[in-house]
Parts: C-alpha cells; sequence; structure tokens
C-alpha cells in the first residue's frame, strides 16, 4: 500500500508538463498566426485560420488521441501507442523516455487548441489594427511587420495575457479523457482509474 501523498507527488508533474508544455505551444502558434491572420484580413491566410479554429476546436479530443495513435503508432510506427514509458522512473533516461512518450498526446492537444486561440488573438488584432495611433505609424512609414508585432500586438497583449492566465489553469481539465486515451501516467488517468 502506497501513501496517497505519494502518489500524487509522482503524478502531478507528470499531468503539469504535458498540459503546461502543450498551453505553451499552444500560445505561441496562436498568437503568430493570429496575428498574420488578423493583419491579412479575407487573405487566404485568414480564412485558413477562421476555417480550423472551428474544425479543430468541434473534434473531441479522444477522437483526434485514436486517429494519432492509429497514424502514427500502428501505421507508420514513429511514436509509442502508450505514454507510459515502459522503464523505471528510477532509470537514468526515465525522463527522455517520458518527453519521447509524451508526443503524441502534446501533438493532440496542440492541433486541438491552437485554432481557437489564433482565432481569439486574429479578432483582437483586427480591432487592435483599426485604432488611430496604428494609422499614424503606417503614415510615419514603420514596416508593417513592426506595426503588427511590436506595436499592434503590444496593445493587445492584456486580454491574451487574461486568456493565457485562465487556459493555463484551465488546461488541466481535460486531462482525464487525454491522459486516459495516451495511458499518460498523470492525475487525469488516476481519476480515470479511481473512477
Amino acid at each position: 500500500s502506497s501513501n496517497v501523498g505519494d502518489i500524487l507527488l509522482e503524478k502531478i508533474p507528470r499531468t503539469v508538463l504535458l498540459f503546461t508544455t502543450a498551453t505553451i505551444i499552444i500560445s505561441i502558434i496562436g498568437i503568430f498566426l493570429g496575428a498574420l491572420a488578423g493583419s491579412k484580413v479575407g487573405s487566404v491566410v485568414d480564412r485558413i485560420t477562421s476555417a480550423f479554429a472551428v474544425i479543430s476546436s468541434s473534434f473531441p479530443v479522444w477522437w483526434v488521441g485514436m486517429l494519432m495513435i492509429f497514424m502514427f503508432a500502428f501505421t507508420y510506427q514513429i511514436f509509442p501507442a502508450r505514454a507510459t514509458p515502459s522503464i523505471l522512473p528510477t532509470e537514468p533516461d526515465y525522463i527522455l523516455a517520458l518527453l519521447y512518450h509524451m508526443t503524441l498526446p502534446l501533438i493532440t492537444i496542440v492541433l486541438i487548441g491552437f485554432g481557437t486561440w489564433a482565432y481569439l488573438v486574429r479578432n483582437f488584432m483586427v480591432g487592435t489594427l483599426q485604432e488611430d495611433f496604428i494609422s499614424a505609424k503606417k503614415a510615419i512609414g514603420i514596416s508593417k511587420k513592426k506595426i503588427i508585432y511590436k506595436h499592434a500586438l503590444k496593445n493587445a497583449a492584456p486580454p491574451i495575457i487574461t486568456i493565457l492566465a485562465l487556459s493555463l489553469s484551465g488546461s488541466l481539465g481535460g486531462a482525464i479523457i487525454t491522459e486516459a486515451v495516451f495511458d499518460w501516467p498523470g492525475m487525469g488517468r488516476l481519476y480515470f482509474e479511481a473512477i
């Protein structure tokens, strides 16, 4: 029989590692793609980003997870089907094995999440780029890239940071299904097994 505290201390860091890494990657891709789409309203990039946001957020994580396992674990055999490393946590290569096993669930979470992020950032950017100070910067002759990524993004940052903070805390909510599908050794799977 194990101490409950010991079990939690072992599982929580893995869940935090997976979902915090995913949220950071989602926000980085989302911010850059959203800023690009917001600066080119009606363009191909904008239309694809908007369509992808709607499509990706509509798919349940377990369904995309199953497709990823089928594609990359069975068809192409690039990643393992189970996200739990077969070696013991005390072995020296355990961290590397854990990161390798984490790749497939990470890709799945990022695929589902970044479209919505990009769409949110795009909408903030569209509003910011219509402000008078942006027109003034254009008139001075500052490059479009600098206006988008330095001035407009800086002004759109407060709501983006708020959403990032909320999604970091809320990202752990999807842990039960994601970890059960991929057999990731974290809190979500612990909940699943307990239920």
